[in-house]
């Protein structure tokens, strides 16, 4: 906490069970700053955060975050709000692309070696702060590849990217897979490639939390084709896949999808598409393949929802769902790409909440951001200065918004 928040939530000694108005109200805090409170000399971002809003944890190139560091890319992380960042150390290489389990006791992330060229996936207990690469036999030519590695609650199950060192069926491919850490079984989660398209892009992967259930995008090019990126979710009980991009009349959709997010049930997956044929009706925005939109598919029902913003030619993207996707978090512009700031929808009332408010009352443009399963807490980065205090270094930060 910063040293301007930490003065400016200072309260009075309350009686037993009572609390100050502002611990009640919504509060934003930066905290990819240094131990005197300074900002980081470099960019911040990718932030995640645990169920309970507790546990966050964001990459960085800053080097005066954590005294000691001594590579250009970390993951560092905080283990309760106030807790002072630490940072992630696997010696001589970079780190990124961190994860959280919803229990914020496991974390996963990448590194990568400079000498030997090479990527790994590793899982991190942040209890006992044990480091374990993952390395689990597969089939012969794919081994584990960089990419975010989702990982359940129990941190038994973990998803990743596989890559291979030959070409599968004369497509270059990649394989969302699946390891049961107990077992040490993997299992692949992702089609096989039937050699009609070049498969080139499997890296956005999240899974419920029980480890039930993975989406992932399946990007391809060649031949030529407007849509070069579908939303899949697989089922880990029953083997089955379902396409969540999938259009109203079983149609192709005309554009691509993207940035698939489970709810932690399992029960919806939200995604992006600029595809104008995924729903009935006309596209408010035409067809101009550049206009997002946010989309809901209820994988119990099937039924697909699209999400616009305050005006039908808003611009809208889905970055997290609650636990059971009743309500969204949602990034939002005009059509003009003038920033409406990052919203809390609730889908059953239509209620929305501001969380990217800038000192003036202004919606802030943000980046990347997550909700914690309790609804309690949104973590996001900006570039953009007012969000708080002090906010001079002009480079990207990471936020926690406290909802309540």
């Amino acid at each position: 906490m910063t040293a301007v928040l930490a003065a400016a939530l200072t309260c009075l000694a309350w009686p037993a069970g009572a609390a100050s108005n502002e611990d009640q109200a919504p509060r934003t805090e930066r905290i990819s700053v240094a131990p005197d409170g300074t900002g980081g000399n470099r960019h911040s971002g990718e932030p995640v955060v645990s169920a309970d809003g507790r546990v966050v944890a964001f990459m960085s190139s800053a080097t005066n975050l954590v005294p000691g560091t001594d590579v250009n890319n970390s993951v560092f992380y905080r283990t309760a709000p106030g807790a002072p960042l630490q940072r992630v150390v696997v010696p001589g290489e970079t780190t990124s692309a961190p994860q959280l389990s919803e229990s914020g006791r496991h974390l996963t992330f990448n590194s990568y070696s400079a000498t030997t060229g090479k990527s790994s996936v590793h899982v991190m207990d942040l209890r006992t702060r044990r480091i374990e690469r993952l390395a689990p036999a597969m089939d012969e030519g794919y081994q584990v590849s960089y990419g975010t590695a989702p990982i359940s609650t129990s941190g038994r199950y973990v998803a990743f990217v596989a890559r291979p060192t030959v070409d599968e069926n004369g497509a270059f491919a990649c394989r969302v897979m699946l390891l049961d850490r107990r077992t040490q079984q993997v299992q692949r989660v992702s089609r096989p490639s039937d050699g009609s398209k070049n498969f080139h892009q499997c890296q956005q992967i999240s899974m419920s939390a029980d480890g039930r259930k993975v989406a992932y995008l399946e990007g391809y090019s060649g031949p030529s084709d407007n849509d070069q990126g579908d939303i899949l979710v697989y089922d880990r009980v029953t083997g089955q896949t379902v396409q969540a991009d999938a259009t109203h009349d079983g149609a192709p959709a005309d554009k691509s999808a993207i940035a698939p997010v489970l709810s932690a049930d399992g029960s919806k997956v939200g995604f992006n598409s600029v595809a104008t044929n995924l729903v009935p009706g006309a596209d408010p925005n035409g067809n101009t393949g550049t206009a997002w939109n946010a989309f809901v598919r209820d994988l119990r029902t099937g039924t697909l929802q699209r999400y616009d913003g305050h005006s039908p030619t808003d611009l809208t993207l889905v970055s997290d769902l609650s636990v059971n996707g009743s309500k969204l978090l949602l990034n939002t512009a005009d059509a003009e790409r003038r920033t409406l700031g990052l919203i809390l929808r609730d889908v059953r009332n239509g209620h929305e909440e501001l969380l990217s408010p800038g000192q003036d009352g202004k919606p802030v443009t943000v980046g990347r951001a997550a909700l914690s399963a309790d609804e309690s807490t949104a973590v996001f980065d900006s570039y953009y200065p007012g969000l708080v205090p002090d906010d001079s270094n002009l480079i990207g930060d990471v936020f926690v918004r406290t909802l309540r």
